[in-house]
């Protein structure tokens, strides 16, 4: 009887027991299909946010690749990290020069800097992700925008004096009109004293040099009206040089004409030849004896050039900024206003002129006129 009764016991204990499992069981069952379906969402939403990353991912690479910026990024120890188009192409057209200048800048700001007639805007920034420590170079090419501004400050300056000119000019010219008139009679009631002559002879002579700057002052200061034809560049060149040869064959200067004969050119021709003529003057007094002055062309659809290049003494570089601001010469007896009228016949032209030189080297000129 006892054992009857313990086995009912176990039986009753074993079915609690094998109920409690079984609720155990299905409770876990149930977890796992929850943890399974959680397991799950999680997935997808990895997956969605791994998507979104390489999307973002790519969005960035896009951007950083096709900014209109250059961007280079470098460590500590200038290993290049990243780069873009921009900054890649302006690498290998620079070269050493072009990093060299980047690297010189080292602390966060906005910085500019030039490499021979290209100028940069920098942006420089640090970073330190992952303990990488380096830079940040965000550059533009900026060399449009200054040549416009040195050029607008150029005409402002131009403006300005070219106003104050005309007015010096008119007050000395009337002045000027009475010390000829008055030198002449006093030339011809006195003619037969040989010296007294000469120095008359002399103040006419100054008269006529003062008359002739005032001209120049007169005509920088009028507005120039062009007359544009098609014309050959070869027939300019000829003209000009053929009024010049006697003051290149005193100085046995050797001249090269490798202008083409077939280019042309679509300009006011009298304006261009003054300007041609101003050029080569200035040319043949740059030179020593046995110097060399070359005139090269060139010719497409949009522009005709003209290049005058000669072996002189050079322009100094600070004076290269301001060659074409009236009364600015490096000539003992110069004005300062051929070539500031030269400037002004080539912009009143659409054109352009860009002067290059290098002390006890070269200089040259290149005039740079529209084809329409």
């Amino acid at each position: 009887m006892e054992k009857e009764t313990k086995k009912s016991i176990d039986i009753k204990e074993l079915q609690e027991a094998f109920k409690i499992f079984s609720e155990a069981s299905s409770s876990l069952t149930a977890s796992y299909e929850a943890l399974k379906t959680e397991v799950e969402r999680l997935k997808d939403e990895l997956k969605e946010k791994n998507r979104q990353i390489k999307e973002y991912g790519e969005l960035v690479d896009t951007i950083l690749m096709n900014s209109s910026s250059g961007i280079l990024t470098v460590s500590n120890t200038y290993e290049i990290l990243l780069k873009n188009k921009i900054a890649d192409n302006t690498i290998k057209n620079f070269g050493k020069d072009f990093l060299n200048n980047l690297y010189s800048f080292t602390e966060s700001g906005i910085y500019e800097f030039n490499i021979k007639e290209n100028y940069f805007k920098l942006s420089v920034s640090k970073f330190n992700m992952n303990n990488i420590f380096g830079l940040i170079y965000i550059f533009d090419d900026i060399t449009t925008l200054k040549i416009t501004e040195i050029e607008k400050s150029r005409n402002e300056k131009l403006t300005l004096m070219g106003e104050m000119a005309a007015n010096i000019a008119h007050q000395i010219r009337n002045p000027l009109g009475s010390i000829e008139l008055f030198t002449s009679i006093l030339q011809r009631d006195i003619s037969a004293d040989t010296e007294k002559t000469k120095l008359t002879g002399a103040i006419l002579k100054g008269v006529k040099t003062i008359n002739n700057t005032i001209s120049n002052i007169l005509l920088f200061t009028k507005d120039v009206k062009v007359n544009k034809q098609k014309c050959y560049i070869s027939d300019i060149i000829d003209d000009v040089v053929l009024y010049l040869m006697h003051l290149m064959k005193d100085k046995n200067i050797i001249f090269q004409n490798k202008i083409n004969e077939e280019d042309t050119a679509y300009c006011d021709v009298e304006l261009i030849k003054q300007c041609i003529m101003n050029l080569i003057h200035n040319a043949i007094d740059a030179v020593d004896e046995n110097g060399k002055i070359v005139v090269t062309s060139f010719c497409n659809e949009k522009h005709s050039v003209i290049e005058i290049t000669d072996n002189g003494k050079g322009i100094p570089e600070e004076f290269l900024n301001r060659l074409f601001i009236p009364f600015q010469t490096t000539k003992a007896k110069g004005t300062g206003l051929g070539l500031s009228i030269v400037y002004k016949i080539i912009k009143a032209h659409g054109g352009n002129i860009i002067p290059e030189s290098k002390q006890r080297e070269y200089t040259s000129f290149k005039i740079i006129l529209p084809n329409k």
